[in-house]
């Protein structure tokens, strides 16, 4: 029996972004095998993130917590994202699942997931892979981004792609046109939804300026976007992006602590989005947007506008913007199930050569 030909296998996977603003779960079902193999979505789900939140805030900013608090967040936010998996099961069978966890540092070599997989597949009574990253920290790479692979998986076509992550921070995937993998490309690009959510908490009270309304009703200034341009985080092709990068202190220049909201977080949109337009066209007949920030309309416009080709969101080609990182989650969990290495040292910059698996656990 050939890999086409196999029985298709349905896993999901899970993801907690780096904004905290809440789970996202993905059912995708697997056809064929290892890199012959094809992804579709079948259902998703969303859920927020629940009593672990306080604790998730205070270790993501550099605050401290007692064993037992963090135990015990963890212990929370497992049980909060195997309901969330659940939801998005609903009727369907479930052969394997994978969840990331919420990054609380990333500052490669050292990055720390917190999520408890036992929990999960206790829940779901099937084998759960977790630790993505750990075998491409242990193999000298930067263990971010871990997605391109799966982009491929997921969006590859007869066109080149550019698959941007509008998350905590932006990262951005390049997919060549047609069946070979190695042309594919990836980094990550700057901080995205950190810093314009953080704005919006300063200014507006909220979590984040809801489908980007309120920037929307503002004129971008110049000085103001240069200013941000300047400080976005400029990475080499192989540095991640983590704790410390989020460049939450040009909140405190003054020429952004002068400036009116409308005009602060219209400049803000416009200034991201340029960098990211700019980065992602370089290499792409058109780009596909996804996560969070492809809610935020000006966002994407200033993307767009950057960009000489056309834009459109992963709802364009069946997966939903929320859950295109939950679907990624669930096709490495595929790939690695299958033996095939889920990172590109081209990517992370990870040594060729063997890597260690995800670690797996399963009911026994």
């Amino acid at each position: 029996m050939t890999a086409a030909s196999s029985p298709p296998r349905t896993t999901v996977g899970a993801m907690t972004g780096t904004s905290l603003d809440g789970i996202d779960a993905a059912v995708v079902a697997i056809t064929g095998h290892g890199l012959d193999m094809r992804a579709e979505v079948q259902s998703h789900a969303a859920g927020p993130i629940g009593s672990a939140e306080e604790t998730l805030r205070q270790l993501t900013t550099g605050g401290e917590a007692s064993a037992k608090v963090i135990a015990t967040a963890m212990k929370a936010l497992s049980t909060q994202t195997a309901a969330v998996m659940q939801q998005a099961i609903g009727d369907h069978s479930v052969d394997f699942a994978g969840v990331h966890g919420q990054t609380v540092l990333h500052a490669p070599p050292c990055s720390w997931q917190l999520i408890d997989a036992a929990i999960i597949a206790d829940t779901l009574s099937c084998p759960v892979a977790s630790q993505m990253r750990g075998g491409d920290l242990a193999a000298g790479g930067e263990g971010a981004p871990i997605t391109p692979l799966a982009d491929w998986i997921l969006f590859r076509s007869n066109v080149r792609r550019a698959v941007v992550n509008l998350g905590g921070f932006c990262n951005i995937t390049w997919l060549p046109a047609g069946e070979d993998i190695n042309g594919i490309a990836g980094r990550d690009i700057c901080v995205c939804n950190q810093l314009l959510d953080a704005a919006a908490a300063q200014r507006l009270g909220r979590n984040w300026d809801v489908d980007g309304q309120h920037a929307a009703t503002g004129v971008a200034n110049e000085a103001i976007e240069n200013s941000l341009m300047s400080t976005l985080t400029s990475n080499g092709p192989t540095r991640s992006l983590g704790t410390g990068d989020e460049s939450l202190n040009w909140l405190d220049e003054s020429i952004v602590r002068d400036a009116p909201s409308d005009i602060l977080l219209a400049s803000m949109a416009n200034a991201i989005g340029s960098a990211i337009g700019t980065a992602a066209a370089a290499n792409a007949d058109e780009i596909i947007v996804a996560g969070g920030g492809a809610h935020h309309r000006p966002l994407v416009a200033a993307i767009a506008s950057a960009s000489d080709v056309p834009v459109r969101p992963s709802s364009d080609l069946n997966i939903p913007i929320e859950a295109r990182e939950a679907a990624c989650i669930a096709v490495l969990a595929a790939l690695d199930r299958d033996g095939i290495q889920a990172t590109l040292p081209v990517v992370t910059g990870r040594r060729d050569g063997p890597m260690i698996s995800m670690q797996w656990c399963q009911p026994i």
